[in-house]
Parts: C-alpha cells; sequence; structure tokens
C-alpha cells in the first residue's frame, strides 16, 4: 500500500474513493433494497405534501359517513337492517348512480324481530312466537331496498376468511400475460351474506392493501388462493357497475404494443368500460392524495332526515363508510394521517374519473441509473482538474438538477423519479474526493505555515498557504493604510529592567498590541526593537482598512491606558520606581509596492515607496508635536468621521511637499459630543491666525484652544509646544513665512 500514500498515491486518493462510492452506489441501486424503495416513498409523499391533487366539488363521488352525529341519532354501529335499508332507499330516491359499501354484512341482523322467535318462545310463549316468525326479516327488507337501487356489497380479505371465493358479476379478459400471475394472493375471504349479495349489482374488495403504515398504492385486483378467478377492489366495481360494463380488460406484458423484451414485467393497464387505469406490475393504482376534504362528506343523519340538498346525491357514486373514531376504520395517507379507509376508496375512484393518475414510469430505474453513471463518472474526472470552488459550483448544478428534475415532472406531469439517492450519491462522491483532497492539500498547507509562520504574520502565512503560487519575489502597487509605532524614552524604561525583566516587559507590551492589530484586519510587517510596523488591506483586500487602522490606534492607545496602571500597581508592590510608558503611532493612507522582498534565499512579505515612509515619518512627528497619534491627509480623508484635530503643515524629511497633520483623538461617536465640536472651531480660528503671520492673536487664543481640549478629555503637550513655537516666532518672524513648518527631524 506504500504507493497508496507516496506523494503520487495521495494525489490518487481522491480519486479512487470517489470511484469506489461510485461503484458501490451503482451496485446497491440496482440491488435495490427495501430500504432505499422505502426512501423514495418518504420523498414521494413530500411530493403530494408540498403539491397534492386539487379536489373538484364536480367530480360525482360522495361518501355518505356513519360519523359521530349519524350514531348519536341512530344508535352505536351496527345498525338495525332496516334503518340501512331506508339509507338505501333515500339515497336512491336522491338519484345516486351506484351506492357502493365500505361495510362487510358477514352476519345476520340480530335485531330482528324474527330472529327472537327460539329466544321468546323458550319462555312458553307460543302465540308470540308465531308472530314473530311472520314478522319482516330486516335482512330481508335490505335486500329488497338493494334489489330496487344500484348496489355493490362489500367483501374483505382475511388469513381467518372462508376459502370459498366472493360471488363476481363480471367477466375478464386480459391481453397479453395472463394477469393472475401478478396479483397479490389473498389466503381467506369476509363476505356479505348471500341473500343481500344477491340482490346487488357488484361485489367488491374493501382491502386497501397495507403494505406499510401509509396508504400509497391500492391494488385493483385480487387473487384467493386455490382459486382462479380475479376479484376487484371496490372502487372499480363502483366504476363498472356505474357504467354498466360487464366486463375488466386487463392488459399485461406481451400486449400488443407493449415492449417488455420476452420478459414477464407485469401489469400495465386496467380498462372498466370507457375508462382506462393505468397500474404497477402488480395492477396497483398510486393514491394520488388530496388530503382528508370535508366537501366529499354527508352524513347519514342528514340523509335519513330528508336534509341533503336537491341534485346533491344526483348521478354520483357514493359510498357508505364511516369516520368515527371507534369504529377504526382510520388510515394514514401520504398527505394526512387517520383519514377514513372509506375516502381512500373515494379518492381512487375521483382518479379514474379524472384521469388523474401517479407513475412511476417503466425507464425510471434505468434513467435514473445511467444519470448517475455518467454524471459521477464525470465527478470523478473532473475532482483533479477543477479548482475547489469551480469543482463545488459544479457538482451544487449537478446535484440541483438531481433533485429538482423528479419535482419537476412530478408537478408538471404526475411522473415518479428518485430524488434521494442520486443527488445522495453524487454529494457523497464529491464530499469523500473533496475531502481527501482537502486532507493532501491541508497538508501542503501545514508545511507552509510552519515553514513561515515564525518570521511572517499569520494573516500572510494563510495567504500562502491557500496560494503558494505567491512565493516568489515580487510585489503589486495598491492602496494601503501603514501604521508605525515606537515606545517614546525606550532607553530610560529598559533601565529598570535585567534582560529577562525587559523580555518580559516587551512580551507584555507587544502581545496585546500585535493582537489589536490581527484582531481588526491588519498584517504585522516587522518588529523593530520596541517599535511595530503594520499595515492594511494587504495580502488581503480590506475595504474599510483606513478606518480599520484608526480604530487599531485608538485602542492600542486605550490598551496602554491599562497597562500602566497594571505596571504601576506592580511597581507600587515590588518597591520600585515606576516609569509611565508613552507611544506614538503614525498613519497614513497611499499607493505603495506591496508583495515578496528579499532574495531568492529568503525574502518577507513587506511595503516599500514614499507613503510608507511618510506614515515613519509621522510618527516620529507625534514626539515633536507632543500627541499620541498623528495621521496623514489621505487618512484623515478616509476617515473624516472619526474626531481629529488638524495640527499643522509640515515639510518632513526627505519631502519637499508640505503635508497637513492630524491628531486622531477619538471615535465617531466622540466626533458628535459638543465639546468636540467647539474644540474643533476654536482650534480652527487658532490656525487661521498662526498660518497668516497673526502671532500674537494666535497666542492669545491658545488658552481658549486649551480650555476647549482639556473640555472634550484631550490632555496632551500639544498647545505648549505651540506656545513655545509662537513665541519664537514673536521674536524673530521669518521675512518668508508660508504657514508651513519644516521639520528637522525624523
Amino acid at each position: 500500500m506504500s504507493w497508496f500514500f507516496g506523494g503520487a498515491g495521495v494525489r490518487r486518493a481522491p480519486i479512487i474513493i470517489a470511484l469506489l462510492v461510485l461503484i458501490n452506489a451503482l451496485f446497491l441501486r440496482t440491488v435495490d433494497p427495501i430500504f432505499f424503495s422505502r426512501m423514495r416513498d418518504f420523498a414521494f409523499d413530500s411530493f403530494q405534501r408540498m403539491q397534492p391533487r386539487e379536489y373538484s366539488p364536480d367530480t360525482p363521488v360522495r361518501i355518505v359517513d356513519i360519523d359521530e352525529a349519524a350514531l348519536a341519532a341512530h344508535g352505536q354501529w351496527p345498525w338495525p337492517r332496516n334503518v340501512i335499508a331506508q339509507l338505501v332507499e333515500k339515497l336512491t330516491k336522491n338519484g345516486a348512480a351506484v351506492v357502493a359499501f365500505d361495510v362487510v354484512f358477514a352476519e345476520s341482523d340480530r335485531s330482528s324481530l324474527s330472529r327472537m322467535t327460539t329466544t321468546l318462545g323458550g319462555f312458553g310463549d307460543a302465540e308470540a312466537g308465531r308472530r314473530l316468525t311472520a314478522a319482516q326479516d330486516n335482512d330481508a327488507t335490505f335486500a329488497a331496498a338493494i334489489t330496487r337501487s344500484r348496489v355493490v356489497a362489500g367483501f374483505g380479505f382475511d388469513s381467518k376468511g372462508s376459502k370459498d371465493p366472493p360471488r363476481r358479476f363480471f367477466g375478464v379478459a386480459f391481453a397479453g400475460d395472463n394477469p393472475s400471475q401478478f396479483l397479490p394472493i389473498q389466503s381467506g375471504a369476509v363476505k356479505s351474506l348471500p341473500l343481500l349479495v344477491a340482490a346487488a349489482k357488484g361485489n367488491g374488495s374493501v382491502n386497501t392493501d397495507h403494505e406499510s403504515v401509509v396508504i400509497r398504492r391500492v391494488p385493483t385486483m385480487f387473487r384467493l388462493i386455490g382459486q382462479d378467478g380475479l376479484f376487484p377492489a371496490l372502487s372499480i366495481e363502483a366504476l363498472r357497475v356505474a357504467q354498466g360494463a360487464s366486463t375488466y380488460v386487463i392488459k399485461s406484458s406481451g400486449a400488443s404494443s407493449e415492449m417488455s423484451f420476452g420478459q414477464k414485467t407485469g401489469i400495465v393497464a386496467l380498462r372498466i368500460g370507457d375508462i382506462q387505469v393505468p397500474t404497477d406490475a402488480q395492477g396497483r393504482v398510486a393514491l394520488f392524495d388530496t388530503g382528508h376534504r370535508e366537501e366529499r362528506f354527508i352524513s347519514a343523519r342528514s340523509v335519513l332526515a330528508d336534509e341533503v340538498p336537491a341534485g346533491e346525491l344526483d348521478g354520483r357514486i357514493v359510498f357508505i363508510g364511516t369516520s368515527a373514531i371507534g369504529l377504526k376504520d382510520l388510515r394514514n395517507t401520504p398527505v394526512q394521517d387517520a383519514v377514513p379507509g372509506v375516502e381512500v376508496h373515494a379518492q381512487l375512484t375521483e382518479q379514474m374519473i379524472e384521469q388523474k393518475f401517479l407513475a412511476r414510469p417503466d425507464y425510471a430505474d434505468g434513467a435514473e441509473l445511467l444519470y448517475l453513471a455518467a454524471i459521477g463518472a464525470l465527478f470523478v474526472w473532473l475532482l483533479p482538474r477543477l479548482s475547489a470552488i469551480r469543482m463545488a459550483g459544479v457538482a451544487a448544478t449537478f446535484i440541483a438538477v438531481g433533485a429538482l428534475a423528479p419535482w419537476f415532472a412530478y408537478s408538471h406531469f404526475q411522473l415518479l423519479l428518485d430524488p434521494v439517492f442520486p443527488p445522495v450519491t453524487l454529494a457523497a462522491i464529491y464530499v469523500s474526493g473533496s475531502v481527501l483532497a482537502f486532507m493532501g492539500a491541508e497538508r501542503d498547507r501545514r508545511e507552509i505555515r510552519g515553514a513561515f509562520s515564525h518570521y511572517l504574520s499569520p494573516d500572510v502565512v494563510e495567504q500562502l498557504a491557500r496560494n503558494p503560487e505567491l512565493l516568489q519575489l515580487g510585489g503589486e502597487l495598491r492602496e494601503i493604510t501603514v501604521m508605525f509605532t515606537d515606545i517614546r524614552g525606550f532607553t530610560t524604561i529598559s533601565e529598570q529592567f535585567d534582560p529577562p525583566g525587559l523580555t518580559r516587559f516587551m512580551n507584555r507590551f507587544l502581545t496585546p498590541m500585535t493582537d489589536l492589530i490581527l484582531g481588526d484586519k491588519g498584517t504585522i510587517d516587522k518588529y523593530m526593537g520596541d517599535a511595530i510596523m503594520a499595515f492594511w488591506n494587504a495580502p488581503l483586500t480590506v475595504e474599510d482598512h483606513a478606518a480599520c487602522a484608526g480604530r487599531t490606534a485608538l485602542a492600542m492607545q486605550a490598551r496602554l491606558r491599562v497597562l500602566n496602571e497594571e505596571w504601576k500597581a506592580e511597581a507600587e508592590r515590588e518597591g520600585r520606581r515606576h516609569t509611565h510608558v508613552a507611544i506614538g503611532i503614525g498613519l497614513n493612507t497611499g499607493r505603495a509596492s506591496v508583495g515578496n522582498f528579499g532574495s531568492e534565499q529568503r525574502f518577507t512579505y513587506s511595503c516599500l515607496g514614499d507613503e510608507v515612509n511618510l506614515a515613519s515619518r509621522l510618527e516620529g512627528q507625534c514626539k515633536t508635536y507632543s500627541v499620541d497619534i498623528i495621521i496623514g491627509s489621505n487618512t484623515a480623508a478616509q476617515i473624516g468621521a472619526f474626531a481629529m484635530i488638524e495640527l499643522d503643515l509640515i515639510i518632513v524629511k526627505g519631502k519637499t511637499e508640505p503635508e497637513c497633520i492630524h491628531a486622531l483623538i477619538g471615535d465617531a461617536d466622540f466626533a458628535k459630543s459638543p465639546s468636540y465640536l467647539t474644540l474643533v472651531d476654536r482650534q480652527a480660528s487658532f490656525l487661521a491666525a498662526y498660518r497668516s503671520g497673526a502671532f500674537a492673536e494666535a497666542l492669545e487664543s491658545i488658552d481658549a484652544c486649551q480650555a476647549a481640549a482639556e473640555a472634550a478629555g484631550w490632555r496632551q503637550g500639544y498647545y505648549a509646544m505651540m506656545r513655545e513655537r509662537i513665541g519664537a516666532l514673536i521674536e524673530n518672524v521669518p521675512p518668508d513665512w508660508t504657514g508651513v513648518y519644516v521639520a528637522r527631524e525624523k
């Protein structure tokens, strides 16, 4: 296995693993274990919940419901057969085309008076016995009502039932293979009384075939073990009687125009009179569910009380069943749980009349396999050839097609295509290959991080890890904001410590300052003793880089105040003198060359240019002007919302043009304070007098500026320095005064 884990082997690993995932997936899909079938069913249920079949009240199907109201009015179930006879007669009177019972009347009516003869005769009342014997039998009354109507009786398949077949009222013809071999086989039947069945016009199974907790497919025909005949479901028998048809025609594999390539692939369709019903191979119809709809239901109480609106039942196929919870005829369907079982029969009949069917076409398995094989192979081929982002885009596209195409097929054509297995497999191929590729890339990144993390900033190291091609000499011209910082009087401070103590001091200073810079998207260029050089907007783009630098500078000064308090407390505890630590910060924004500079043997990521030099000079002027933070005019223009005070026009060392410098004193919230706004106004007046050469007036205005600065909380040495400078200018006014100060020091 050494070939696999070597350099080339690691590069091949993503392809090999992705290919193995594809091959295994194709094998499993070919075998198609029951779990996969259930997974498809759940997906198809979700489709139906998102877009159920639209219910049309014009479809001539209704349910007469033995509901709680009917039970309250006429007593508990089972009702006397003479009451049910009245129900049939009233339905017939209201114009019902067919009355189909989702009920099996397997026993005689024990409430018939004639059934009480033996019992009462046992008390010696012979006359009463003769009268009861002569009384009308409820079953006979019910049968008579059935005779005068078009009724479909119900029977049920049950393993404990009789082996004798239910009565059939029809003939069966078939084209192609004998359908009997494809139908579900039942071991026994529970039948309605022969008296009642003989009076009916049809006889159908009330079973909905509990292949799972959810009813998704219902057989149209059944076969009874040991019997040659076929037995219809209640729904199609009701349709047959409604049309006056005498024969079912079943089309199977091998029939004309059916391509089965010599294979016995199963049933294709069933014809009932003028209605063609496509089925699956076992003769089942997929329930295209609307969910429970109250509009289908009419209470049996309303029918018996003659409260049904005129014409409501005229020409309808009427199913009689129950929604009463206590009678336990509730079923789960794809759209809804606990719906009356009779509603399943009604929905199937509606589908057949409306010709709205869900179908999983014969080509579905082959098409899904072909799509999976083709796109899976494409994934395997593309994995080593595309970047991670492009491969992710390709994967997302084909996974989306695999998930959305089945929805389109369902919503527009009622076709059921698998929306789960192909997309999941493609995702597994992509993820498995990408994870291994990522692991290989991460190994390379670790090597780069290990090699460069000691002398490059973390951001730069990460950039190099992601883009190793940057490891070459050269740079680019881009706008950046540069920061220089320096500790004031560092020589004096360092004299307090021995070498280990000075190291600890510097670590305590540099660590939080570095954290602040890196935390606001900055890049550390280098440490120069007690100084820090950093910049923003390289190598990573930072849209608001000047503002980030300004926030960082303010945060560094705030953090230094906390550090000074800690150092002072420590010095007092140790009985030594504490020297206050102050830093100057210079910020400047402009275009500079940024990149890897050095030699072929050793180089560093840095920045070069006049704007970088100006930032260094501005930091040096913090000492001259006795302020903490000085920023250049470009930086000031980009962070105009911050609180800043214009200090002077200055020509720094190495420059010939004056630079307008500002002191950064607060954030955007502070810039809205009245005390700051007052300070800005007074500073403007002071600078106007100073630059115009009105030194006496400028000197007088310093006190007002100093007071405003104190009120604003800006307590630095700028005005004391300016007072001294202006005093010198008054004594020796330059003949060529332009209001620009020429710096003598860096």
